[in-house]
């Protein structure tokens, strides 16, 4: 089936295509989630990642909220590790370039 994308999200939804081409494993989820939620909407966050996932959008929607919610805190290391690696990630697919134009 194919998805449709909204123009304003095809460029995150590409970036996480490159990033993740295997898709995103659980443990990268929400670290991912966090890395996005300063530069998007919390509606087109949730949707780019229900698209790209196959997550219910109100699920992520409420997942979302909940990174929302709980930064700035400080996240415990074994957190910040794997949120760096998807950084890392990220970078490696032009991260900044999306990040200017977003």
């Amino acid at each position: 089936m194919q998805k449709t994308i909204p123009a304003h999200l095809v460029s995150t939804y590409q970036l996480l295509q490159c990033a993740f081409p295997q898709g995103i494993e659980e443990q990268e989820y929400i670290p991912l989630l966090s890395i996005l939620y300063e530069q998007m909407s919390d509606r087109g966050l949730a949707q780019v990642i229900a698209e790209f996932t196959d997550r219910e959008y109100h699920a992520v929607l409420n997942d979302v909220y909940r990174v929302g919610a709980a930064l700035p805190f400080p996240l415990p290391s074994e957190i910040e590790e794997v949120l760096n690696s998807v950084k890392q990630k990220l970078i490696r697919c032009d991260y900044e370039k999306w990040l200017i134009e977003g």
